[in-house]
């Protein structure tokens, strides 16, 4: 099943791929200003021979790991406090639901007089991009625990934290991973944002750079570069976790 969903979904990917190349060939629109894959692949190459794309991947990639996991971290544990605790979400829920709102695009401004152009800016974006989609689905995976299962817990003395290891969280682990699959793009998101506006290396600080160069085929290739690490990335999570839990994760 999942190898027909595989073939499936890399037939259509390459259809469009062919699709966007007949256009180009025929010039049914102005390729200078969108290069097809066959001119944008190329330049990356470029890229990469000239040392400048594996600068640009090491740099972004400093910044979004350690952002993407510590959001990760602050989700999961505040949407297990506020599912678990009734309490604990009428006063968290309100004030997160207001700032995962705000976009992280917003924040560039704030981040950059408060922290400067330095790395630790970035990250904190990152962070918070990631934070939210994490909480709200760790939040409903708590919240749809069985109360079946809980109460087996009391019966065996599975209290506190131990509840919340072998329980909850077990059970939350669909939800939590659908959370991260989410976070992979919003943080990214927030990442080329960040790195268009003060950067001097990075995916992000390149696209621009290529835009301002009238580069479109290198403009092009790293657009394409980044929705790869984006689905590199969920793929990756989407094998961790039916390792971890056989069941529900889709």
């Amino acid at each position: 099943m999942i190898r027909k969903q595989a073939i499936i979904a890399a037939s259509t990917f390459l259809g469009v791929v062919l699709l966007w190349e007949v256009l180009a060939k025929f010039e049914i629109y102005n390729t200078i200003l969108l290069p097809p894959p066959s001119a944008s692949i190329p330049a990356l190459g470029e890229l990469w021979r000239d040392g400048l794309l594996s600068a640009d991947l090491k740099a972004s990639m400093a910044r979004y790991i350690p952002g993407f996991i510590i959001g990760s971290l602050i989700g999961v544990f505040a949407g297990v406090v506020t599912g678990i605790s009734k309490n604990a979400g009428f006063v968290i829920n309100p004030i997160f639901h207001y700032f995962r709102s705000i976009p992280p695009v917003a924040l560039i401004p704030f981040v950059l007089v408060l922290l400067g152009i330095s790395d630790i800016g970035k990250v904190c974006l990152v962070a918070w991009a990631c934070m939210f989609p994490v909480w709200l689905n760790t939040q409903a995976g708590i919240m749809q625990v069985p109360k079946e299962y809980l109460r087996a817990a009391s019966v065996f003395g599975v209290n506190g934290i131990r509840r919340v290891v072998n329980v909850w969280l077990p059970c939350s682990l669909p939800h939590i991973v659908s959370g991260l699959r989410i976070s992979v793009a919003t943080g990214l998101f927030a990442l080329a944002a960040a790195e268009m506006f003060a950067a001097s290396s990075g995916v992000g600080f390149r696209i621009v750079y290529s835009h301002q160069l009238f580069q479109t085929d290198k403009m092009v290739g790293m657009i394409l570069l980044l929705g790869f690490i984006a689905l590199f990335a969920d793929l990756l999570l989407l094998v961790i976790s039916k390792k971890i839990a056989r069941w529900e994760v889709q």
